[in-house]
């Protein structure tokens, strides 16, 4: 699937992406550091895990920036990362650890398409359709690990034509092709460096990126701007046109829902005896309050998950008005039934209506494109819990399990 821009809303997008961009308007703060110097910072609209530390202006007035990345806990930097050794030479401060990317400039890597440098290798399947949303073709994508999980039928294209590097992951990485055909930068969760232990690491820039750790679902998209950024200022004003025109579609969306009548839905499933359940702080309970149904969990603060007793889950369960879940699915249609078939517990929690909605992860691409996407997934959202009949631009993700 493919997002294409329109007018006018892409004139209202660029507009406001140019003033950003060239304005002299930043917020003020101060690093965590406590260097004496103060900087001006541009802050992403939604996404709290990064921001943009202006550093200089050059002689064409264009700002010179460095992208600064939040530890975990989005408490303080944990990365500064910067296009060229000019940009880190520029900062008097770094905070965090400091990367450079690799460019064509400095004699690494290699060189795709006649691109500046050889783009960006990716971890995760979420980082393919962040780049995607923008570059369509994905010629900033240098290729990734585990790509067999990918769903993006451009980015097995760009593989097929060797435009794109398979770096292994199942089971291990390929180092050797890593080295050969460097990228600009390795994206990867602050986790997962899979080249952490090797001697010649340091010749790979890694950049982690914290968009499953975002709360808010136009946040994780939002990282589609830190991408864009990794790239050139062209793909960030690219990004931001995209992101813009998502994000006003998802707040028109969202405020459509204010007036419905509260539907009480619940998440989660059975571990080890124990109901685990997004908080109500989560990315799943947003989109389900944005949506404009109440989450029962809404009141457990936090983003990450919750434990609930089972017995409490039981009788939860007989007061929601449905179960929603996001699982994996291979086979015969899965109906409520063969949910029920699956654990005999499910059944102590069903809800009277045995109203189910699930979000099967081989038949939609949920860890990728509906990432990016995050207006289409509220608009699903709203279809599914909607009175009236709902035609979407895209095959819905959640859908509602026939018994």
């Amino acid at each position: 699937m493919q997002f294409i821009l329109r007018s006018p809303a892409v004139v209202v997008a660029l507009t406001v992406v140019l003033a950003l961009l060239s304005g002299c308007q930043f917020p003020q703060d101060t690093p965590e550091s406590g260097c004496e110097s103060s900087f001006d910072y541009m802050l992403p609209k939604v996404a709290q895990g990064f921001r943009w530390k202006i550093l200089a202006s050059d002689s064409r007035s264009e700002r010179i920036s460095a992208l600064e990345i939040y530890d975990v806990e989005f408490d303080g930097i944990a990365t500064t990362v910067y296009r060229d050794s000019v940009a880190f030479g520029l900062d008097p401060c770094p905070a965090g650890e400091q990367v450079v990317l690799n460019g064509a400039s400095n004699g690494l890597g290699w060189s795709k398409n006649g691109a500046e440098n050889g783009g960006l290798a990716t971890l995760s399947t979420t980082h393919v359709a962040l780049l995607e949303a923008w570059d369509d073709s994905l010629d900033h994508w240098a290729g990734g690990a585990f790509v067999d999980y990918i769903q993006s039928n451009r980015a097995h294209e760009v593989l097929s034509r060797n435009d794109a590097v398979n770096y292994g992951g199942n089971p291990e990485w390929d180092l050797e092709m890593l080295i050969s055909h460097q990228p600009s930068a390795l994206c990867i969760y602050p986790f997962g460096n899979p080249i952490n232990e090797a001697s010649w690491s340091s010749v790979i820039p890694i950049v982690p990126i914290l968009e499953y750790l975002e709360p808010h679902p136009l946040g994780r998209a939002e990282w589609m701007n830190a991408f864009g950024w990794l790239v050139n200022d062209s793909a960030w004003l690219r990004s931001n046109a995209v992101f813009e025109v998502i994000a006003m579609r998802y707040d028109s969306i969202r405020n459509s829902n204010t007036n419905r009548d509260a539907f009480r839905v619940f998440t989660g499933s059975v571990e080890h005896g124990e109901w685990h359940a997004p908080g109500g702080d989560s990315f799943i309970a947003t989109l389900l309050r944005d949506a404009g149904v109440t989450y029962v969990f809404g009141d457990r603060k936090g983003r990450e998950n919750v434990r609930i007793p089972f017995e409490e889950m039981i009788e939860i369960g007989t007061e929601a008005e449905a179960w929603g879940l996001v699982l994996q699915h291979v086979g015969d249609v899965l109906t409520v039934e063969g949910l029920l078939q699956k654990d005999d517990r499910n059944r102590l929690i069903l809800p009277k209506s045995r109203r189910v909605f699930v979000a099967n992860t081989t038949q939609c691409d949920y860890f990728g494109w509906w990432v990016a996407r995050p207006d289409a997934m509220l608009e699903n959202l709203t279809c599914l819990f909607g009175e009236a009949p709902c035609l979407m631009d895209s095959e819905p993700c959640f859908k509602w399990l026939e018994e």
